[in-house]
């Protein structure tokens, strides 16, 4: 009885830690095009804090991983969390001052944290027995769902929280919230074996035969499928996600109803990750992906419906839905394209397309919804969308012609 006392008292502060991290991501989505655009020199600069935060976090992939190999997974963490607090001080002094150019460069260094502190589902992991993993998994995934209600909600209150400076508030409570989020790492259980030394070992295991040259990797087609599905998912959510709260604004709606409509959108994206994993292993990875290009085009569908709440409502969750499908079966099929020996690099290459494809989205996100409108711009995803519908069909009859011939 010891024992599970012991086990949900370290996976419930995973779990609150994991909460408190995502509710200011959460909020970062929500305020930062308006608080952008509130002190940006042009409205088609609004997005571009996003699209730093994301070039921030890739920035950071290759620095991150290395102090936690060299100190230690908590106190990557911790490094994280801080640079994280410095990035939202420069933030509030930016609002303050009015300074667009600090107020992006804070972004930055928000993203930065952010790229440390994604490792904390490893962590997680790590800290408890092999058979537990997937429990642990669980409850990170589970913290999605409270921050998907606070994080818009942190970020309304905050907008009037400092009646002189709009929006200035909402990062005071991301300064609060980054606190908290470093008392709750610094009681984290400290793992026997980094993230890091698992992948070393794991591929010291590995026979020497079994790393293929690079140039084998660049001409396997279903690397290639993957990947495009993965960023292509993650750039056209994240160009209607950053585009959201300036496109509701612009049709005459309060914060509150993006702020809803923004919880129901994670909603969309973490939920379905309780059946996800099921489906990839009843329909194969690529078929998820199409129905993720399916659903995706439905919310193409539901955003011409005009511009009321409901239309957008409706629109976002079929956003998070679509995103869950395409990026939880890319990533499925993703593992299968390398060898143990092989993950880091590969890895590496998908994340390194998957976000500057996601910066180039966020940051056209504000430009194309001043210059084309909201309506206009769910019309960019489709010939992605179609794109993608091609090269998973084009993948699943190659397959099914080597299966052939192997017979």
């Amino acid at each position: 009885m010891k024992k599970i006392i012991d086990k949900l008292q370290i996976l419930g502060i995973f779990s609150i830690t994991q909460t408190v991290f995502q509710i200011g991501t959460v909020m970062i989505m929500a305020v930062s095009a308006l608080a952008g655009q509130n002190i940006a020199p042009s409205p088609e600069s609004a997005s571009l804090p996003i699209s730093f935060v994301i070039l921030g976090t890739l920035l950071g992939l290759v620095p991150a991983s290395r102090i936690m190999k060299w100190k230690g997974s908590k106190f990557g963490l911790l490094t994280g969390t801080v640079i994280g607090i410095f990035g939202a001080c420069l933030a509030s002094y930016a609002m303050y001052e009015r300074n667009f150019i600090l107020f992006s460069v804070a972004h930055i260094l928000y993203g930065f944290h952010q790229s440390f502190v994604q490792y904390l589902r490893f962590v997680a992991m790590e800290s408890v027995p092999v058979h537990d993993r997937a429990s642990a998994l669980s409850w990170i995934l589970i913290a999605g769902i409270p921050a998907a209600f606070l994080g818009p909600l942190a970020g309304l209150h905050g907008i009037h929280l400092i009646p002189d400076s709009l929006y200035l508030g909402c990062y005071i409570i991301l300064i609060s919230s980054l606190s908290l989020q470093f008392v709750f790492i610094s009681f984290l259980p400290t793992p026997k074996k980094s993230l890091n030394e698992s992948h070393t070992t794991e591929t010291e295991s590995s026979p020497r035969e079994s790393i293929r040259p690079f140039s084998y990797h660049i001409q396997n087609f279903g690397l290639w499928v993957s990947i495009m599905a993965t960023a292509f998912s993650f750039g056209i959510m994240a160009m209607l996600m950053s585009a959201l709260p300036v496109a509701m604004k612009t049709h005459g709606h309060e914060m509150h109803a993006s702020t809803t409509v923004l919880q129901w959108h994670i909603l969309g994206m973490y939920i379905p990750s309780f059946f996800s994993g099921q489906l990839v292993r009843k329909m194969t990875a690529p078929y998820l992906i199409l129905l993720g290009i399916v659903v995706i085009g439905l919310e193409s569908f539901a955003a011409l419906q005009g511009t009321e709440f409901l239309p957008f409502a409706v629109a976002l969750i079929l956003l998070g839905v679509g995103w869950n499908f395409m990026y939880v079966g890319g990533t499925n099929l993703l593992v299968e394209q390398y060898h143990p020996s092989e993950k880091n690099t590969i890895q590496a290459v998908n994340d390194t397309i998957v976000y500057l494809i996601a910066i180039l989205s966020t940051y056209s996100a504000g430009y194309l919804e001043n210059k084309i409108g909201w309506l206009r711009l769910n019309l960019v995803s489709i010939p992605f969308l179609v794109l993608m519908g091609l090269l998973i069909l084009f993948y699943l009859e190659r397959n099914r012609r080597k299966l052939k011939i192997l017979d």
